[in-house]
């Protein structure tokens, strides 16, 4: 029997795609979504200001979002490399609530900084086993909180 191996560039661009699902949905097929279902993205600009800054179930989407987008900082400083920094975690949970103009700001500051996450992956992640790595773990981390944020989203939707 013949062995056949993955390269590494060929498994980044595997994890890659899946971050890129979390973010934008998936398109033809999903690892983990129907085609043509969203992802966060699409998801929180799918909320107002007010029902993000709506506590369901404990923190409030608007604080999962905020949470993300510190978290892809971190993230993205690791994988290019920067791996001296200390980040303050709990901070990151410590705003609940957004008025439109924070939230409209919030939800391009995701898109932005995803496009620049799957940028640093693509380009270090097959080199590097760190950035590999931290490629595996904001995969974990955001698919968590997509998770956490539609269930939180389909409670507000049933308040309708």
């Amino acid at each position: 029997m013949q062995s056949t191996f993955v390269s590494a560039q060929e498994l980044v661009r595997a994890v890659l795609g899946v971050v890129r699902e979390c973010f934008n949905g998936a398109e033809d097929r999903g690892a983990f979504l129907e085609p043509g279902q969203g992802g966060l993205l699409a998801l929180l600009q799918g909320l107002s200001a007010t029902e993000a800054s709506t506590p369901v179930a404990g923190a409030s989407v608007a604080t999962h979002a905020l949470h993300v987008a510190f978290s892809l900082d971190a993230f993205t400083d690791w994988i290019e490399g920067v791996r001296d920094k200390e980040y303050d975690w709990d901070s990151s949970w410590a705003v609940s609530t957004v008025n439109e103009r924070e939230w409209s700001v919030l939800c391009q500051r995701l898109a932005d900084q995803a496009e620049r996450l799957g940028e640093a992956i693509e380009r270090r992640a097959p080199a590097d086993l760190e950035a590999a790595w931290g490629a595996a773990g904001v995969l974990a981390h955001t698919a968590y909180h997509l998770g956490a944020v539609q269930v939180k989203a389909d409670a507000l939707s049933d308040g309708r």
